[in-house]
């Protein structure tokens, strides 16, 4: 009997002590919640002008200027004269066209360059003996359209211009020289001569024409600014002071910007007015 009451004492006495030691469970951590994999709604973006053009009325350009720049020289006698031709196709003179008449032509309209075989232009580029231009390219339109749908078609071409009132003259996209007996009579000009057609994309009549200009001056205003300073191309130039001749191929590829510079400058003169009313 005794010894059973110590016993429980000691049970007793031991309960406090090993309730102070026992470990204590961790509380559990909270799961985590799942991270949201939808993608953040992104701010809705008002349309670019070039986008949204592609739903109004289709203009399609083509462009037919070449991909070589005219190196000429027009020398004191015949056996002077020389001309020769630099590849610039990496130039993008033909890209440069689409974006003038895309800015002329405004956000209504859908511009876009039409492809072309290589061969397309042949019939306007060798044309018979008798024939008319107008009708030449009117035909080479019809085959490069074939049933795209545009509403217009804008072509531009290279033309030529007249050296003065000599029976030498330029073509297309270039430089040319006219030497002097001393260099300082000698003049080199920068030239961008093209013409420009504006079809119906239906019926394929031609609405409008016109040569790139920089200018609107009339025959009385050309002759006066004649006397101030003459000019012997009356086309899109602009004269090179101080240009080495013969150039240097670093020199004519230095030409790159001045000649894309040009060009635009010719064409927006007059493409508001072949595509207006």
């Amino acid at each position: 009997m005794i010894r059973n009451v110590a016993l429980w004492l000691a049970l007793a006495l031991a309960q406090p002590a090993l309730a102070q030691t026992a470990p204590t469970a961790a509380p559990k951590p909270a799961p985590a919640k799942p991270s949201s994999t939808k993608p953040a709604a992104k701010k809705s973006e008002s349309p670019k002008p070039e986008a949204a053009a592609q739903a109004g009325p289709c203009i399609g350009v083509i462009p037919h200027i070449g991909e070589s720049f005219v190196e000429q020289n027009i020398g004191l006698t015949a056996f002077g004269n020389d001309l020769k031709e630099v590849p610039i196709e990496s130039w993008e003179l033909d890209d440069l066209i689409v974006a003038r008449v895309r800015a002329a032509a405004g956000p209504r309209f859908a511009v876009r360059r039409m492809a072309q075989p290589a061969n397309a232009f042949e019939p306007y580029d060798h044309p018979p003996l008798f024939h008319d231009p107008d009708v030449q390219i009117k035909r080479v339109v019809q085959t490069i359209a074939g049933g795209s749908g545009c509403e217009r078609y804008v072509v531009v071409v290279e033309s030529g211009a007249n050296w003065g009132d000599s029976n030498q003259g330029v073509r297309g996209i270039g430089i040319v020289h006219r030497g002097g007996i001393i260099d300082r009579f000698s003049v080199t000009y920068l030239f961008a001569v093209t013409y420009l057609y504006v079809f119906d994309g239906h019926t394929f009549e031609l609405l409008k024409k016109g040569a790139g200009s920089l200018t609107n001056e009339t025959l009385g205003e050309r002759l006066l600014n004649d006397l101030v300073k003459p000019n012997p191309l009356h086309a899109p130039d602009r004269e090179l002071e101080d240009f080495a001749w013969p150039p240097t191929p670093d020199a004519v590829m230095g030409l790159r910007e001045p000649t894309r510079a040009l060009l635009a400058a010719s064409l927006d003169k007059v493409l508001p007015g072949l595509l207006g009313p």
